[in-house]
């Protein structure tokens, strides 16, 4: 009897191995067909779907004791800086990136956040920052310091107050050669110089310094913004620059980028955006002085590393994987 049972469990079991394998089956082929069937509904590709997988994939530069993660959001900006002592997040995306944003912290093991820097009240630097206010313990949120002029009225940015009240966490007004330091990292911020209707020159302007490597963090600046600081006197030289405003011709003027001098630059941005970013114009300034481009929409997600004397860059899509050392002021 015992044995007859026994059987009995074991060809139920193969039976509902066998179900599962045809579910398996129907939903491979249902997503290689997907994009032959102008369906109404969005069906993930299997490149997405392993590029999803690989988004945390651990690359050298991840570890580095600074890592620096431009996270791929689309047509928006999104970095996370991990540093013993000083975890940051600056800015959050769209509005819909903030799963994407917080699984991707999580993976990261991102229990809690210095600072989280938003650059600027546009909604695909702020978008998803309520999110992320919501769900991780953050301790100081620095943002620029607005007129009522020009303090936006929209929801996002009214969404983004709101969480910043409720978390608790302290607000810093952006102050031009105020640092915040971790064990070996230091953040020192740059800009904005002065008041601009235009938000985009609003955006705070950051350099972060680890041994003897750099970082500079832009947000949407333009040239108004970069030849304000260059005016205050500024050190802007970084061995990496997150291209102001997705790669805009608008941003990273001739007499700024030849004050930074990059080795490195990363260009955030959507696959085939509205806006054309990034610019032809800029990719040629780029070229012209020898600067390796990294760009979330070829890309994905990058990573660039650093020991304190090297570089080491990852990316998720193109799996390039580069090192430098740091060049010579």
């Amino acid at each position: 009897m015992a044995k007859r049972k026994s059987s009995r469990a074991a060809r139920k079991k193969r039976a509902a191995l066998e179900v599962i394998g045809v579910i398996l089956v129907l939903v491979c082929a249902f997503i290689t067909v997907a994009p032959q069937l102008n369906l109404p509904f969005s069906v993930p590709t299997w490149q997405e779907i392993f590029s999803s997988a690989q988004l945390t994939e651990v690359s050298e530069a991840a570890k580095q004791p600074l890592s620096v993660h431009y996270i791929d959001v689309g047509q928006g900006d999104s970095i996370l800086i991990k540093a013993e002592g000083l975890n940051v997040l600056i800015d959050a995306g769209e509005r819909g990136n903030g799963e994407t944003i917080l699984s991707y912290l999580e993976a990261q093991n991102v229990k809690g956040l210095d600072y989280v820097i938003a650059t600027h009240p546009h909604s695909d630097h702020i978008g998803s920052m309520a999110d992320v206010l919501k769900k991780i313990p953050v301790a100081n949120v620095i943002m620029p310091k607005l007129t009522q002029k020009n303090t936006p009225t929209t929801k996002t940015y009214e969404n983004f107050l709101q969480a910043v009240k409720d978390s608790g966490a302290k607000v810093i007004a952006a102050t031009p050669g105020e640092t915040y330091s971790g064990k070996r990292a230091a953040l020192t911020i740059l800009g904005p110089c002065q008041q601009d209707d235009d938000l985009n020159n609003m955006s705070v302007v950051a350099r972060l310094d680890f041994g003897s490597t750099s970082f500079l963090f832009t947000g949407d600046a333009e040239t108004p913004s970069e030849n304000a600081i260059l005016k205050k006197g500024m050190d802007v030289h970084a061995d990496v620059l997150k291209m102001g405003h997705h790669g805009s011709r608008t941003s990273s003027g001739n007499a700024f980028l030849d004050k930074v001098q990059p080795a490195f630059c990363v260009i955030s941005c959507g696959t085939g955006n509205d806006y054309g970013h990034p610019h032809k114009e800029t990719l040629e300034k780029l070229k012209k002085r020898g600067i390796t481009p990294f760009r979330t929409d070829q890309d994905g997600t990058i990573v660039i590393g650093s020991d304190g004397t090297t570089l080491y860059c990852g990316t998720e899509k193109t799996k390039q994987e580069l090192t430098a050392k740091r060049m010579a002021a």
